[in-house]
């Protein structure tokens, strides 16, 4: 069979598929340094030399926005446990297997039919509608956690606020009891280690740890909820699973995704919007004096410095890419911020704008942060909300927020944020 007999997909302006060895190092160099305060000048080597990459075992890393788009949306490129086998070839054989065995039953790791049916048992959970409906929820969630950091005069804006407001608003709608919800947080936390490339065996280790042990307490809090059924997210999982709609591991693996997933996107996206602004004092006061126009910059800070940086795919059958053969097995890596930066598709990529979107609208100018076809994120109405709510209570009450200390950003790329931000925050 020829390349042309394939299924194409072809890029804008003739972009094809090329080996260059200085964008390859460039981008291992990124992988290497996960920490890194700029991994967007590596991203830009990377795409103006290669948008579409190919490295010397055959992986398409792609760093353009079309380019993204295009193998986010394609059938031919899936998801699968076999992603971490590529990913994390450094791994014990017993610590992969662990993690392959974790990770076998989850909607992130699946394709349609398996996928589309785990996802539409959660999703009107997600919607527009029900998420509008939990606006005061999340009004109080956000006043009371902030109210610590007004007493203090500032503090460690991740650990005070920006972990305990979202975890608590999706514990809320999944059920989790309060007191709970201090001891899952950092196993959660600990856990989405798995998510980035390039882990080292002691970091795998305590994050299969930790995603064992909650796995374990999901197990245990499942099985109450099949005793005491009520209105929550998880007894509607229960409920589901008793209609042979889901297997036991499948409402496991959900209960765990919904959670996790949950707080870690908008605990991440409210680190990097909150240090952006500071570092830009003249947006920061525009904001704070026109809070009519928060939701437009919330777009921004997804696209200017986004939490989830990269989503990889597998190739489920044969394609030709941008003029690549693609066999099944091999991986195609979508660098999500590099799209996010792409100056084919914004002016001045590299430069904060909170005003960008009150020109141009969300739908003019997509950003990629909550990726896109079958996989887009199912929480990005709460995520936005969540946003849009923490930076206008937060402004409100303080218009100047300033650098307490410098901040300490957590390990990994695939999931880009801080563990600290000391902040000072006087008041209105």
């Amino acid at each position: 069979m020829t390349t042309s007999a394939l299924p194409e997909v072809d890029l804008p302006g003739g972009t094809t598929a090329v080996h260059d060895e200085a964008a390859e190092e460039a981008f291992w160099e990124v992988i290497a340094d996960p920490s890194a305060d700029d991994p967007y000048t590596g991203y830009r080597l990377i795409r103006e030399r290669a948008p579409v990459l190919r490295t010397g075992d055959g992986t398409l890393v792609l760093t353009g926005h079309a380019g993204c788009d295009a193998a986010l949306r394609h059938r031919a490129l899936g998801k699968g446990p076999q992603m971490f086998e590529l990913q994390f070839t450094d791994l014990p054989p017993d610590q992969l297997k662990r993690m392959l065995d974790r990770v076998g039953d989850s909607m992130l790791m699946a394709n349609p039919p398996e996928h589309t049916r785990l996802r539409r048992l959660v999703s009107d959970a997600f919607t527009p509608r029900h998420v509008a409906d939990l606006t005061a929820a999340v009004n109080a969630r956000a006043e009371q956690f902030l109210d610590p950091l007004t007493e203090a005069g500032g503090g460690d804006f991740m650990r005070v606020f920006a972990m305990a407001f979202p975890m608590n608003v999706i514990a809320d709608l999944l059920g989790v009891p309060d007191g709970d919800r201090d001891y899952l947080t950092p196993l959660l936390y600990t856990a989405t280690a798995l998510l980035s490339p390039g882990i080292d065996p002691e970091t795998a280790a305590s994050a299969l740890n930790a995603q064992a042990e909650a796995t374990d307490y999901f197990t245990g809090l499942l099985a109450d909820r099949r005793a005491r059924s009520g209105d929550d997210l998880l007894s509607r999982l229960v409920r589901s699973r008793e209609r042979d709609a889901l297997t036991d591991e499948e409402t496991i693996s959900t209960a765990l995704i919904l959670f996790g997933a949950g707080f870690e996107t908008t605990t991440n996206l409210l680190g990097n919007s909150l240090h952006a602004l500071m570092h830009h004092p003249g947006q920061l006061a525009r904001l704070a004096a026109r809070p009519d126009t928060i939701p437009a910059a919330v777009e921004e800070f997804l696209r200017y410095d986004p939490p989830f940086q990269l989503d990889v795919r597998i190739v489920l059958e044969p394609l030709a890419f941008a003029g690549a053969r693609l066999e099944p097995g091999q991986m195609v890596i979508t660098v999500l911020g590099a799209a996010n930066h792409d100056p084919a598709v914004y002016t001045d990529p590299e430069s904060l704008d909170t005003t960008r979107y009150l020109t141009t609208g969300t739908a003019a100018v997509p950003h990629m942060s909550f990726a896109s076809g079958i996989h887009y994120c199912l929480g990005a109405h709460l995520t936005r909300l969540e946003l849009v709510t923490a930076l206008t209570r937060l402004l409100a009450r303080h218009p100047a927020p300033r650098p307490a200390a410098p901040p300490t950003r957590r390990p990994g790329l695939a999931l880009r944020g801080y563990n600290h931000l000391p902040v000072r925050l006087d008041p209105a």
